[in-house]
């Protein structure tokens, strides 16, 4: 498998992209070095790295070994050597950028964010690990039933920068609907009120151009606990990750491998056919609603028939930024997310019961005492 590391020009250690900064940095001899400087030195490696023939026959392989072993899917385990210790390091088949575990120095698997498989473009982290954790305590505040060493500095140890593969559609159509509305007019003559209903045929068409349509492009599933060290519920993934949108679309970039260095990365695993009908009836929802809005002037809408016609479809593979920290508890992992870009948070905190009823005892015998001394009182 060709991997790729990021190394400081000045004394060889590990690069990472500072979210900070918002440049490159060596956190041993504390160098910064802009994007343009890293891709001038490191632009003909990730071509090589990219178009190595040998991946496409390694990948097919351990695919092959993993089908007979009965995985499906991208959520088989592949191998790969370090490129700085030469430890054999575990990953999914749809992990793109991770760690050493042995060395802890950034590896890219640039063979994976190749060809088709390679992102339109990335939001780069504008939130670090500290502020992030920052953010996550924040959240905790005041939040008097928590599990004892919930916030804990071992717990955000695990917390993990991951870059979420997505895909976002523009659509420019020319639709159309039919639908029924009403009017109502009222007066009062003598002692009577009389209301008079209007029923009217409505018609609504024009040219419409609807942006930044996303959907998530990877499954998640319960076996799957590489991913992001994320063993939760497909239904639970899909949540956690639509509640810390909407990222900022205007802070995008052209996609290089070297954004990735000092994060974990997942590539797509949901192709274009396979959202085709959930991107056309979200179009027709969104549609349908900006044409029915043109009718306000009436109440009791229905709609009746919507039509319309495509002119183009545009879709853009791209990598979004999150935090991700798992917590224990129960039995039950519970995730927590914070939007790499904007800080917003996900997450369901847990509650101890046995505080709960601690405090509620107090509360019970403070109040037994207060009647009881009020009841001394008014003997």
């Amino acid at each position: 498998m060709a991997t790729l590391n990021y190394k400081c020009p000045k004394c060889g250690g590990p690069l990472q992209f500072n979210p900070e900064k918002q440049m490159f940095s060596c956190e041993y001899c504390f160098s910064d070095f802009t994007e343009q400087e890293v891709q001038q030195r490191y632009s003909e490696r990730e071509q090589q790295t990219t178009k190595d023939e040998r991946d496409v026959e390694y990948a097919a392989k351990q695919k092959a070994e993993a089908e007979k072993q009965g995985f499906e899917g991208d959520d088989y385990p592949v191998s790969y050597s370090c490129p700085s210790c030469g430890a054999e390091i575990i990953t999914t088949a749809s992990t793109a950028a991770t760690h050493c575990v042995y060395c802890q120095n950034p590896v890219v698997l640039g063979g994976r964010l190749s060809g088709e498989f390679k992102p339109d473009t990335v939001i780069p982290f504008a939130v670090d690990k500290k502020k992030a954790t920052d953010v996550f305590l924040n959240m905790c505040k005041k939040k008097w039933f928590l599990p004892k060493g919930f916030t804990s500095s071992k717990q955000f140890e695990k917390m993990q920068g991951v870059y979420f593969p997505y895909w976002y559609v523009d659509e420019q159509m020319r639709s159309s609907v039919t639908a029924t509305g009403q009017t109502e007019r009222t007066w009062t003559s003598g002692n009577r009120r009389y209301t008079e209903t209007s029923t009217y045929r409505l018609y609504r068409t024009g040219d419409i151009l609807i942006q930044n349509v996303a959907e998530n492009a990877l499954r998640i599933t319960e076996e799957n606990s590489v991913k992001a060290d994320i063993k939760v519920s497909q239904k639970t993934k899909q949540e956690m990750l639509s509640c810390v949108h909407p990222f900022d679309l205007s802070k995008q970039r052209p996609f290089a491998m070297s954004y990735l260095s000092g994060f974990q990365a997942e590539k797509r695993d949901i192709e274009k056919q396979d959202l085709t009908a959930v991107i056309a009836q979200r179009m027709d929802e969104y549609a349908t609603t900006l044409l029915k809005n043109t009718m306000n002037s009436y109440s009791g809408i229905s709609i009746e028939d919507y039509n319309d016609e495509t002119f183009k479809q545009d879709w853009r593979y791209t990598l979004l930024p999150v935090w991700i920290v798992t917590y224990k508890f129960n039995g039950q992992l519970l995730p927590f997310a914070i939007n790499g870009q904007t800080g917003k948070t996900y997450g369901k905190l847990p509650i101890a019961l046995g505080k709960v009823i601690g405090i509620a005892a107090v509360i019970a015998v403070i109040i037994f005492a207060l009647a009881t001394l009020g009841g001394m009182l008014f003997l």
